[in-house]
């Protein structure tokens, strides 16, 4: 199991990683390069910017899966 969030302005970023962390679930955080993600925790995807750059990313990780 893997935990993906399209974390533009996603409000539940640190409860989503502190659940997935005492549980061992890795998670991916995608943004654009519009929003400045880190985390030490999760691995960080940043896309080019647009208003739906970061769901057409998602959605190419998860059909490859």
């Amino acid at each position: 199991m893997q935990i993906f969030v399209d974390a533009d302005a996603c409000p539940v970023v640190d409860i989503v990683e502190d659940i997935a962390e005492k549980h061992n679930i890795p998670v991916t955080l995608l943004g654009d390069t519009n929003h400045v993600l880190y985390s030490d925790y999760s691995e960080v995807i940043v896309v080019g910017s647009g208003a739906d750059a970061v769901d057409y990313k998602l959605i190419s990780i998860c059909t490859v899966i």
